[in-house]
């Protein structure tokens, strides 16, 4: 009976000390949904200097496509290729919109989807979807890859 009571103890102490601890992940899922949407105000503005300051050296930026035989295929872009064409582009003429996002974080880790309308001058480009995966780093939260699709309909 000593022993059941003493485990007992243990275990009701340790709950509420994690019930004291302030929920780690809800702040740090929401650190993450912020630099995302930095990312995007940075494509907004033109600001490709600000979307490299987002990323880390090596990332990567790929498309889930559909080749001319129907496959599927993954088609790699150059990331600086990308970051140049985005600081050549008129401010406000590439609008990604996030229309919905969800985070899930694990120590450093974490992965973000998130559904998408492309808008080019004002006009429907595309939609679908992206994922990136992020590291936490000395200097908080980068994208080190990204993933999409794009489509015409539905949306």
């Amino acid at each position: 009976m000593k022993i059941l009571l003493t485990l007992f103890l243990i275990l009701s102490g340790s709950l509420q000390f994690s019930a004291n601890q302030p929920d780690a992940d809800v702040a740090t899922e929401t650190e993450v949904e912020e630099v995302v949407m930095n990312f995007f105000e940075a494509m907004r503005e033109s600001d490709s200097a600000g979307m490299q300051s987002i990323l880390t050296v090596d990332a990567t930026l790929q498309t889930v496509a559909i080749s001319e035989q129907e496959s599927t295929v993954l088609n790699k872009t150059d990331i600086q290729s990308f970051l140049s064409s985005v600081g050549e582009s008129v401010p406000g003429a590439l609008d990604e919109q996030i229309t919905s996002f969800t985070a899930h974080v694990d120590g450093k880790l974490s992965t973000a989807w998130m559904e998408y309308r492309f808008y080019y001058d004002g006009e429907f480009s595309h939609c679908g979807v992206n994922t990136m995966n992020l590291i936490h780093t000395e200097t908080g939260w980068k994208i080190f890859s990204i993933v999409d699709t794009r489509r015409q309909e539905p949306c």
